[in-house]
C-alpha cells in the first residue's frame, strides 16, 4: 500500500519567503543615510561603505538564517524528509527551529538597524529593502511556524 504525502503549504510558503528575503538583503541596501556636506546617500548592506560592524555582523547572521530555513522547508517538502517533524533537532522539532530562528531573524535585523541608526543619528537615516525583506518574511514565517507546530502538520 503506498503512503500518500500532503503537501505541506506551510513550509512552501516559507521557502518562497525566505528566498524572496535573501535575495532582498543580498541585492539591497540595509539602511541608508544623507549625507549633506557631499549632497548623496550613504548606504549599509554587505559589500557598501557605510556599514557599522554590528549591522554588518547581523546582516551576515541573518543570511546564515534565511539559508537554514530554506534548508528546513525544502527538509518539509520532499517525499523523504531527512529531518522529521517528530524527531529532534538537537532538541528541537524543525517546527520549534523555524519558530526561533524566525524571532532571531527578527531581533538581528533591529540590533543591526540600531547599530546603524545610533552611529549615524547625526544625519537622516532611513531603513531600506534590506531590512524590510528579512523583517517581513521572519514575522511571516514565525506565525506560519506556529500556526504549523499548534497544528502539527
Amino acid at each position: 500500500m503506498s503512503e500518500e504525502r500532503r503537501i505541506d503549504y506551510f513550509s512552501a510558503i516559507v521557502l518562497i519567503l525566505s528566498i524572496i528575503a535573501l535575495v532582498m538583503l543580498l541585492i539591497g541596501p540595509f539602511g541608508g543615510l544623507d549625507i549633506p556636506l557631499y549632497s548623496w546617500n550613504g548606504f549599509s548592506c554587505l559589500y557598501c561603505e557605510y556599514s557599522t560592524i554590528l549591522d554588518y555582523i547581523m546582516q551576515v547572521f541573518i543570511v546564515i538564517l534565511l539559508i537554514l530555513q530554506i534548508v528546513m522547508a525544502i527538509n518539509n517538502l520532499i517525499p523523504q524528509p531527512f529531518i522529521r517533524e517528530d524527531s529532534p533537532v538537537g532538541f528541537l522539532g524543525t517546527s520549534m527551529f523555524g519558530i526561533i530562528s524566525s524571532i532571531l531573524i527578527w531581533g538581528f535585523a533591529i540590533i543591526g538597524l540600531i547599530s546603524f541608526g545610533v552611529t549615524y543619528e547625526y544625519t537622516d537615516w532611513w531603513m531600506d529593502i534590506g531590512f524590510y525583506g528579512p523583517v517581513v518574511a521572519g514575522l511571516i514565517s514565525m506565525i506560519l511556524y506556529i500556526l504549523k507546530h499548534l497544528n502539527k502538520i
